[in-house]
């Protein structure tokens, strides 16, 4: 994140720079043209150039924090009656692949370090939903020992991903 919020600084100071940066002959161009002509208005480009880099930045941010979750391939369910959540915050995902592995973000865990982290989470946030996304092949007895985990550290509001057949 550093690395490019060091680059679009540079950037931004090479792009003014060469905005700056008009020749002698022109300004006289331009200084009698202002003196024949009615006076111009300068508009201010550096407010809108910084405004610009700060959305890049911010939409960059979010973008990668948005697929943080959503690494692991799954091949989710489908299902007739599956409704869009209307609130998606305060949520927490597992993930749980054919395999039966499971998945906290994109790092694999083992069921003990999933209930602290979880238990972590509920300290922090007593609203935690947990979201849980098994593939379908995924044995059920796995998905039964995630969820009696959760239980067991307190999080009883599970929200199942599936795809809403179509």
């Amino acid at each position: 994140m550093c690395l490019w919020i060091k680059l679009l600084t540079t950037l931004k100071i090479v792009i003014l720079n060469f905005l700056i940066r008009i020749p002698t002959a022109r300004i006289e161009i331009m200084a009698r043209r202002r003196l024949t002509n009615s006076p111009e208005e300068d508009f201010p480009m550096t407010p809108m150039i910084d405004m610009v880099f700060l959305l890049l930045v911010f939409f960059m941010t979010v973008s990668t924090l948005a697929q943080a979750d959503r690494q692991v391939k799954l091949d989710l369910p489908e299902s007739a009656s599956s409704d869009v959540p209307e609130d998606l915050a305060d949520r927490g995902t597992i993930s749980l692949d054919a395999d039966g592995q499971i998945f906290l973000g994109a790092q694999s865990q083992t069921l003990e370090a999933m209930q602290a982290a979880i238990k972590a989470s509920l300290s922090d946030n007593p609203e935690l939903r947990i979201h849980v996304r098994a593939d379908r092949a995924t044995p059920y007895r796995t998905i039964k020992e995630v969820l009696r985990s959760c239980a067991e550290v307190g999080a009883y509001e599970v929200i199942y991903a599936t795809y809403q057949s179509r």
